[in-house]
């Protein structure tokens, strides 16, 4: 920390940890942050270091708090940091240090960055493609898993792959691992916990619903139908079928005819940005059958609990 900084700023630099101005905070901080007190050239101020990852809306709020307690400038001090939350740091003005990497203290006049990072195209909604491998990646709990693996297993080109991993570091999704310029995806931790990490980037993979008058009788089964393969859940009394856009043509369904009015529907068909085939017997994965569904599907009672019964059996 201290060398860093003294070379970045070519100053003399004294550097303390503050526990005092912890004990005025509330009793998460201690447990969340390390605080230091900089003193250089006459002046003071603070730096505090997350002892583990933070979610960028808690270090807005705790930012503002201990610049409130302390009375001075404060910058946060990381080991490693996101793409995305060096970025809405940087457009907020709120002060960081990445050891060994970049420095960005606008209190101070100072924005220096000895190594600028790769230039990541903003993320606004996350790709089908991008959300099919972290899925696969949290089912299978894959392990130095390589851009070329990865390729040959989703039968991608390694250039969408990497487009992936683009994503993935924007979001700042911490699955991935790097070895010099080299990313891998490593899952270093319990299903359900990435789960909760990734669920807030995850989307509806359904595009657009079908409702026809036929069963046209698909091999895929998605939606409430998927549910009721994992459970005891009774069906509609039509299917539920899921087809992607890659197999939209072939199935041809503009040659059958939309129900509509007072027609009795013989199947829905969901139009899918991806299909996981979970455990190739034709049923749609699990996470996937649950974004799929409307939230006035997920309130029923006999639905919210074969949900919770499924992801209990089948994935965590």
């Amino acid at each position: 920390m201290n060398d860093y900084i003294v070379r970045c700023l070519r100053r003399s630099v004294t550097i303390k940890e503050n526990e005092k101005i912890l004990q005025n905070l509330p009793l998460r901080y201690a447990g969340s942050y390390r605080l230091f007190t900089v003193s250089m050239d006459g002046t003071e101020w603070m730096l505090i270091q997350p002892k583990m990852d933070v979610r960028l809306n808690a270090l807005r709020h705790d930012w503002q708090e201990v610049q409130k307690v302390s009375g001075f400038p404060c910058a946060f001090y990381f080991l490693r940091i996101g793409y995305y939350t060096k970025e809405s740091l940087m457009n907020e003005g709120i002060p960081f240090i990445v050891e060994d990497r970049q420095m960005f203290l606008p209190f101070l006049g100072m924005l220096l960055s000895e190594k600028e990072s790769r230039k990541l195209k903003p993320v606004r909604v996350i790709s089908f493609l991008t959300q099919k491998l972290l899925l696969l990646a949290l089912y299978e709990k894959w392990r130095d898993m390589t851009v070329t693996k990865i390729a040959a297993k989703l039968n991608v080109s390694k250039m969408s792959v990497s487009r992936c991993f683009d994503e993935i570091e924007y979001l700042d999704i911490p699955v991935l691992t790097k070895a010099g310029k080299s990313r891998k995806i490593e899952i270093g931790c319990r299903k359900r916990e990435l789960w909760e990490k990734i669920c807030p980037v995850m989307r509806n993979p359904v595009i657009t619903k079908y409702e026809l008058v036929e069963d046209i009788m698909l091999s895929q089964k998605a939606g409430i139908t998927a549910l009721c393969e994992y459970s005891m859940l009774a069906d509609n009394f039509y299917p539920t079928y899921g087809i992607t856009k890659k197999d939209l043509r072939e199935a041809n369904l503009r040659s059958f005819r939309q129900a509509s009015g007072d027609d009795e529907i013989g199947c829905v068909v969901l139009e899918l940005g991806y299909y996981i085939d979970y455990m190739d017997k034709g049923f749609q994965d699990p996470l996937s059958i649950w974004m799929s569904l409307s939230e006035e599907e997920k309130q029923e009672e006999r639905v919210a609990k074969s949900i919770d019964e499924m992801l209990e059996e089948y994935v965590w």
